[in-house]
């Protein structure tokens, strides 16, 4: 063989062992570059999340502070319209895809659940009156308001975000849940008392008598 062409051999061994390694070293790189990537945007994503989940959680209680400090002789004057369900929507824009598919498909389902719940409600056909209506839009805002903080909470904890002050939010919402469940208890007491049939009959007229009495319970 001749000596320039072993060494052009050589060279071009060595050429391409230095190629392989280059590209190998570039793609290493270029991985750890895009996993990188992909975590800072997922944090970015779960940040706008839990941030959007969180205001709409402090609107939720404003709603219910609002409509606990009215006074019922207030509520009979006011219009159904007066106490509104704040409104909830992930901004447009959210990249969904930056987050667990589990993740993203809870947070979008609790969204279109929220919205399908006030659409309900606005619609008057479970209220017929103001009082009924304040109170099912504070059971509303409790419910979704507690489910909405649970979220953001896990969203920051999950991607090392720094947690916010909670305002004892569970707790007022564990409390306005307590409130909501006790005044259907009472609602539906109400209608099974006046649902039920009176067990009041007229007694026989007794011989010599011109009055009629009723007696409870049937004959005496």
């Amino acid at each position: 063989m001749s000596p320039w062409l072993a060494v052009a051999l050589g060279a071009g061994v060595f050429s391409a062992v230095v190629n392989v390694t280059c590209n190998a070293v570039a793609r290493k790189r270029n991985s750890a570059r895009n996993a990188t990537e992909r975590i800072h945007a997922g944090r970015h994503t779960a940040l706008t999340a839990a941030i959007t989940l969180e205001e709409f959680t402090h609107r939720c209680q404003v709603t219910i502070d609002r409509a606990e400090r009215r006074e019922l002789s207030e509520q009979r004057h006011v219009q159904l319209g007066d106490i509104e369900i704040p409104p909830f929507a992930f901004p447009d824009d959210i990249q969904w895809r930056d987050l667990d598919a589990g993740k993203a498909s809870y947070l979008r389902a609790f969204s279109a659940d929220q919205t399908h719940n006030a659409e309900r409600i606005q619609s008057n056909d479970r209220c017929s009156n103001v009082d009924e209506f304040a109170a099912t839009i504070k059971g509303h805002c409790a419910e979704f308001g507690r489910r909405a903080w649970l979220m953001a909470v896990d969203l920051r904890e999950e991607n090392e975000l720094g947690a916010v002050k909670d305002h004892d939010y569970l707790i007022e919402f564990d409390a306005a849940l307590s409130r909501y469940t006790a005044w259907e208890r009472r609602q539906r007491a109400r209608t099974e008392r006046v649902s039920t049939p009176s067990h009041v009959t007229q007694s026989p007229q007794r011989s010599g008598s011109r009055a009629t009495g009723l007696a409870v319970g049937g004959p005496a």
